[in-house]
């Protein structure tokens, strides 16, 4: 009776020590769990702001590119003032040249006139005219006077409408040039634009790229991840393993929003590469209630790479439904669904650039258009 109090004793102690150790070991990996819940929702906060400085580098660049295209307008609308200004200088200067030269011509002849004048004396006209020998001879007289005073009148007017010309001609330049000035300085205030926007444009795009970058690596993984899904699909087929129930054919959306972005080709605004978008994402916010868009079979319900927390259901006949991002699954594997019911939460989990529900359409694994089974 001792040895089995004893012994009893003894498994009493160790029962309690293994239940403190137990207990110990359980309250540590509750915090461990706690610990990486964290850790999971830092990196789930990390990655959102991530897919915000993608946006904000993208609508940065789209703003500066078109600041980029005024900027270097206006510069080209001054410039082309200052080719005309330039041209008109040009031929201010040709001219001016040219008056210049026939003034000096004109002066030259007054000058020859007035020194003629000087060295032979001031001609009495009257003293000519008396001169005369007879009528004839006076009316020739006359005659070769009114000339040289017509001739002198008219170099008198010639000399001040050259002058005149030629002073309009200098003020004309000096006007242009001045006008050049101003546009000169316009020009290299715009130059300086151009080139902030240029290097403003440069820094943003390099942000971008290299955003772009870890985009095209994240687009690659879920290209991968959907021909895994495709495979997956098609083996399931092979094996038998497919559900046992059926849908109408008939689709009902899965949730009510916009659609962000359609199924297909689509192209970047800024790289210019083309992506595929295996199918629709619509519009909605977190929590909102995801449902199945027909009866089916579940045949996946848990983390799935880039698609985040994603819902697969089989409708037979070889369409299989497919629901991404989800922030939880509302179903398990193997459970029959009816069309409406709910099967997730929506979220922004995987590759999201927000909340949405991606909603994919499989007929034997390949991807198809889901618009031609929705009403």
């Amino acid at each position: 009776m001792r040895k089995f109090l004893a012994v009893f004793a003894v498994l009493a102690m160790l029962f309690n020590i293994t239940m403190t150790t137990y207990a110990a070991t359980l309250e540590d990996k509750k915090a461990e769990l706690e610990s990486l819940q964290q850790q999971l929702e830092d990196k789930d906060a990390e990655r959102e702001a991530k897919k915000k400085d993608v946006k904000s580098a993208i609508d940065q660049l789209m703003a500066v590119q078109d600041e980029l295209a005024k900027a270097q307008k206006e510069l080209d609308v001054v410039e082309e003032q200052q080719k005309v200004l330039n041209g008109k200088i040009k031929k201010n200067e040709a001219d001016i040249k040219k008056k210049a030269a026939e003034l000096e011509a004109t002066k030259k002849l007054y000058c020859k006139r007035l020194r003629n004048i000087y060295e032979n004396g001031q001609i009495n006209y009257l003293d000519v005219l008396l001169g005369a020998k007879d009528f004839s001879d006076f009316s020739s007289r006359m005659f070769l006077l009114q000339r040289i005073i017509q001739k002198d009148s008219e170099m008198l007017g010639l000399l001040k409408t050259q002058k005149a010309t030629l002073e309009s001609e200098k003020q004309s330049l000096a006007d242009n040039k001045k006008q050049l000035e101003v546009v000169h300085k316009d020009v290299a205030a715009k130059k300086k634009v151009v080139e902030e926007k240029t290097a403003q444009r440069r820094a943003i795009y390099d942000k971008a790229l290299a955003e772009q970058k870890r985009i095209d690596a994240e687009y690659d993984k879920l290209l991968e991840d959907s021909n895994n899904v495709t495979n997956m699909i098609k083996n399931w087929e092979v094996g038998g393993s497919v559900g046992s129930a059926h849908g109408s054919g008939r689709f009902i959306w899965p949730v009510s929003g916009p659609i962000t972005s359609p199924f297909g080709w689509r192209t970047h605004p800024i790289f210019g590469t083309s992506r595929f978008h295996s199918g629709l994402d619509i519009g909605i916010d977190y929590g909102t209630p995801v449902c199945a868009a027909d009866s089916g079979t579940v045949i996946y319900a848990d983390w799935m790479g880039g698609y985040g927390n994603a819902v697969m259901i089989d409708h037979g006949g070889g369409l299989v439904t497919l629901y991404g991002h989800n922030s939880s699954v509302s179903v398990g594997v193997g459970q029959t669904v009816a069309q409406g019911q709910q099967i997730a939460l929506a979220g922004s989990t995987g590759y999201s650039t927000g909340p949405h529900c991606h909603f994919e359409v499989r007929v034997h694994g390949e991807v198809t258009d889901p618009m031609a089974y929705l009403p």
